[in-house]
């Protein structure tokens, strides 16, 4: 686990199953952009800048901030916002193994 001071005083703890997750999910992305722009001459909404979204979960202790987990979000582009029922779905599997766990 990775573990950082900020400027503010806080000490942050990055398990590496965040890290995963986000490389994961953005290496994902850019594969899917990279195979849809070679499928079709048509532009990708999607892949403006190969950007991801995602969520990070943890929990702050004092001074102390450790991150445990995370998870992409679905973006839509023609909207601009995020799947807020995708959101709510995540969160309760993740809570829930974290609370189970416990």
């Amino acid at each position: 686990m990775a573990s950082s001071s900020s400027g503010s005083g806080l000490t942050f703890k990055l398990h590496p199953l965040v890290i995963v997750n986000i490389s994961d999910h953005h290496t994902r992305v850019r594969a899917q952009i990279q195979h849809s722009a070679s499928a079709s001459a048509a532009p990708l909404a999607e892949g403006v800048g190969g950007r991801v979204f995602g969520c990070v979960i943890g929990v702050q202790r004092g001074r102390t901030v450790e991150i445990f987990n995370s998870f992409e979000l679905l973006y839509d582009p023609l909207t601009h916002s995020l799947d807020r029922s995708f959101l709510e779905k995540k969160q309760e599997l993740c809570f829930g193994v974290k609370s189970s766990m416990m």
